[in-house]
Protein backbone atom coordinates (compact mmCIF):
# COMPACT_ATOMS: atom_id res chain seq x y z
CA UNK A 1 0.00 0.00 0.00
CA UNK A 2 1.30 3.57 -0.81
CA UNK A 3 1.91 6.14 1.84
CA UNK A 4 -0.43 8.85 1.91
CA UNK A 5 1.72 12.19 2.24
CA UNK A 6 0.02 15.22 3.16
CA UNK A 7 -0.21 17.83 0.51
CA UNK A 8 2.71 19.87 1.70
CA UNK A 9 4.81 17.31 2.09
CA UNK A 10 3.86 15.56 -1.51
CA UNK A 11 4.79 19.24 -3.37
CA UNK A 12 7.78 19.49 -1.59
CA UNK A 13 9.17 15.97 -2.69
CA UNK A 14 7.12 16.63 -6.35
CA UNK A 15 9.51 19.94 -6.48
CA UNK A 16 12.67 17.97 -5.65
CA UNK A 17 11.39 14.72 -8.22
CA UNK A 18 10.78 17.79 -11.12
CA UNK A 19 14.48 19.60 -10.74
CA UNK A 20 12.42 23.02 -9.44
CA UNK A 21 14.72 22.38 -6.19
CA UNK A 22 18.48 22.52 -6.47
CA UNK A 23 21.23 21.98 -4.11
CA UNK A 24 25.18 23.73 -4.81
CA UNK A 25 26.22 26.69 -5.05
CA UNK A 26 24.30 29.74 -6.81
CA UNK A 27 24.45 33.08 -7.12
CA UNK A 28 21.01 34.87 -6.60
CA UNK A 29 19.21 37.52 -8.27
CA UNK A 30 19.88 39.99 -4.57
CA UNK A 31 23.75 39.08 -5.84
CA UNK A 32 24.15 36.62 -2.55
CA UNK A 33 25.34 33.30 -2.76
CA UNK A 34 23.51 30.19 -2.09
CA UNK A 35 23.14 26.47 -1.16
CA UNK A 36 20.22 26.19 -2.70
CA UNK A 37 18.15 26.88 -5.74
CA UNK A 38 14.43 27.11 -6.40
CA UNK A 39 13.50 27.07 -9.60
CA UNK A 40 9.92 27.29 -9.85
CA UNK A 41 9.40 27.88 -13.42
CA UNK A 42 9.91 24.85 -14.08
CA UNK A 43 6.82 23.81 -13.25
CA UNK A 44 5.01 25.29 -16.31
CA UNK A 45 6.58 21.87 -17.68
CA UNK A 46 4.92 19.69 -15.25
CA UNK A 47 1.03 20.04 -15.19
CA UNK A 48 0.66 17.18 -11.91
CA UNK A 49 3.22 19.25 -10.27
CA UNK A 50 1.46 22.59 -11.29
CA UNK A 51 -1.66 21.31 -9.81
CA UNK A 52 -0.06 20.60 -6.13
CA UNK A 53 1.34 24.29 -6.31
CA UNK A 54 -1.93 25.55 -7.67
CA UNK A 55 -3.85 24.01 -4.88
CA UNK A 56 -1.44 24.90 -2.05
CA UNK A 57 -1.94 28.53 -2.93
CA UNK A 58 -5.79 28.02 -3.38
CA UNK A 59 -5.58 26.49 0.54
CA UNK A 60 -3.80 29.82 1.27
CA UNK A 61 -5.76 32.50 -1.05
CA UNK A 62 -9.46 30.79 0.44
CA UNK A 63 -8.76 32.80 3.87
CA UNK A 64 -8.18 36.20 2.06
CA UNK A 65 -10.50 38.93 0.92
CA UNK A 66 -9.58 40.25 -2.23
CA UNK A 67 -11.27 40.58 -5.77
CA UNK A 68 -8.21 40.04 -8.40
CA UNK A 69 -5.09 38.23 -8.39
CA UNK A 70 -2.20 39.96 -9.73
CA UNK A 71 1.18 38.52 -10.46
CA UNK A 72 3.88 40.00 -11.82
CA UNK A 73 5.88 38.70 -14.69
CA UNK A 74 7.75 36.32 -15.55
CA UNK A 75 8.38 34.30 -12.05
CA UNK A 76 4.42 34.90 -10.82
CA UNK A 77 1.86 34.68 -14.10
CA UNK A 78 2.54 30.88 -14.50
CA UNK A 79 1.16 30.50 -11.01
CA UNK A 80 -1.58 33.17 -11.70
CA UNK A 81 -3.09 32.13 -14.76
CA UNK A 82 -3.48 28.37 -13.24
CA UNK A 83 -5.54 30.00 -10.20
CA UNK A 84 -7.34 32.19 -12.22
CA UNK A 85 -8.68 28.72 -13.98
CA UNK A 86 -8.96 26.88 -11.01
CA UNK A 87 -10.46 29.81 -8.76
CA UNK A 88 -12.48 31.22 -11.28
CA UNK A 89 -11.32 34.67 -10.19
CA UNK A 90 -9.95 37.54 -12.43
CA UNK A 91 -6.23 38.41 -13.29
CA UNK A 92 -4.34 41.15 -14.00
CA UNK A 93 -0.42 41.21 -14.13
CA UNK A 94 1.66 44.71 -14.02
CA UNK A 95 4.29 44.86 -16.98
CA UNK A 96 8.13 45.47 -16.24
CA UNK A 97 7.70 48.60 -18.21
CA UNK A 98 5.27 50.40 -19.77
CA UNK A 99 4.18 50.10 -23.27
CA UNK A 100 5.24 52.35 -25.73
CA UNK A 101 3.21 51.56 -28.04
CA UNK A 102 -1.18 50.95 -28.75
CA UNK A 103 -2.35 51.69 -25.23
CA UNK A 104 0.88 52.53 -23.39
CA UNK A 105 -0.81 50.04 -19.84
CA UNK A 106 1.65 49.39 -17.63
CA UNK A 107 -1.02 47.14 -15.78
CA UNK A 108 -2.54 44.47 -18.03
CA UNK A 109 -6.37 42.84 -17.85
CA UNK A 110 -9.42 44.10 -16.78
CA UNK A 111 -10.14 45.85 -12.97
CA UNK A 112 -11.88 48.81 -11.52
CA UNK A 113 -10.36 51.61 -9.54
CA UNK A 114 -10.56 50.91 -5.93
CA UNK A 115 -11.14 47.36 -6.28
CA UNK A 116 -8.51 44.85 -3.77
CA UNK A 117 -5.63 42.81 -5.46
CA UNK A 118 -3.42 40.24 -4.55
CA UNK A 119 -0.07 39.80 -5.50
CA UNK A 120 0.82 36.07 -6.44
CA UNK A 121 4.35 35.34 -6.35
CA UNK A 122 6.83 31.93 -6.51
CA UNK A 123 9.27 33.09 -3.71
CA UNK A 124 10.22 35.68 -1.37
CA UNK A 125 13.99 35.94 -0.15
CA UNK A 126 14.30 39.97 -0.07
CA UNK A 127 10.67 40.88 -0.74
CA UNK A 128 12.10 43.46 -3.70
CA UNK A 129 10.04 41.89 -7.08
CA UNK A 130 6.48 41.91 -4.43
CA UNK A 131 7.10 45.69 -3.44
CA UNK A 132 7.88 46.98 -7.27
CA UNK A 133 4.46 45.00 -8.09
CA UNK A 134 2.73 47.10 -5.38
CA UNK A 135 3.95 50.13 -6.55
CA UNK A 136 2.73 49.46 -9.78
CA UNK A 137 -0.78 47.92 -8.61
CA UNK A 138 -1.50 51.30 -6.73
CA UNK A 139 -0.67 53.54 -9.14
CA UNK A 140 -2.93 52.36 -11.35
CA UNK A 141 -5.54 52.80 -8.31
CA UNK A 142 -5.80 49.42 -6.79
CA UNK A 143 -5.63 48.77 -3.28
CA UNK A 144 -3.15 46.01 -1.67
CA UNK A 145 -2.63 44.98 1.46
CA UNK A 146 -1.49 40.65 0.98
CA UNK A 147 0.45 38.99 -1.16
CA UNK A 148 1.20 34.95 -1.42
CA UNK A 149 3.74 32.92 -2.23
CA UNK A 150 4.59 29.25 -2.94
CA UNK A 151 7.97 29.41 -0.75
CA UNK A 152 9.62 31.59 2.05
CA UNK A 153 12.96 31.84 1.56
CA UNK A 154 13.08 33.05 5.33
CA UNK A 155 15.62 35.21 4.37
CA UNK A 156 13.87 38.78 6.02
CA UNK A 157 11.34 39.66 2.64
CA UNK A 158 8.10 38.83 4.80
CA UNK A 159 9.38 40.93 8.11
CA UNK A 160 10.44 43.80 5.60
CA UNK A 161 6.88 43.68 4.05
CA UNK A 162 5.33 44.32 6.87
CA UNK A 163 7.20 46.80 7.85
CA UNK A 164 5.94 48.64 4.86
CA UNK A 165 2.33 47.68 6.32
CA UNK A 166 1.86 44.71 3.86
CA UNK A 167 1.06 40.81 5.08
CA UNK A 168 3.18 37.97 2.94
CA UNK A 169 1.83 34.48 3.06
CA UNK A 170 3.70 31.35 2.44
CA UNK A 171 2.50 28.10 1.65
CA UNK A 172 5.57 26.40 3.11
CA UNK A 173 8.80 27.72 4.37
CA UNK A 174 12.55 27.18 3.04
CA UNK A 175 12.75 24.89 6.32
CA UNK A 176 9.64 23.07 6.08
CA UNK A 177 10.73 21.96 2.50
CA UNK A 178 13.80 20.71 3.80
CA UNK A 179 12.65 18.88 6.72
CA UNK A 180 10.30 16.92 4.12
CA UNK A 181 12.70 16.19 2.05
CA UNK A 182 15.59 15.12 5.11
CA UNK A 183 12.77 12.83 6.11
CA UNK A 184 12.04 11.26 2.63
CA UNK A 185 15.83 10.95 2.17
CA UNK A 186 15.78 13.26 -1.03
CA UNK A 187 18.73 14.96 0.51
CA UNK A 188 20.60 14.11 3.59
CA UNK A 189 20.93 15.83 6.91
CA UNK A 190 24.67 17.34 6.27
CA UNK A 191 23.04 18.80 3.10
CA UNK A 192 20.06 20.49 5.09
CA UNK A 193 22.29 21.64 7.59
CA UNK A 194 25.10 23.28 4.79
CA UNK A 195 22.03 25.22 3.31
CA UNK A 196 19.88 26.07 6.18
CA UNK A 197 23.76 27.74 7.31
CA UNK A 198 23.82 30.04 4.16
CA UNK A 199 20.73 31.83 4.59
CA UNK A 200 22.10 32.99 8.08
Amino acid sequence: MTEQLAPLEQLALTLFDVGAVQLGKFKLHSGRTSRIYLDLRVLVSFPHALRLATAAYRYVLERLAFDVLAAPPLAGLPFGTALCLDMEIPLIYPRKTAKSYGTGKEIEGAWEVGQTAVVIDDVITSGDSIMQAIVALKAAGLQVKDAVVLIDREQGGIQMMQEHGYNVYAAMTLDELLMFLEKHERITDKQRSKVLKSLR
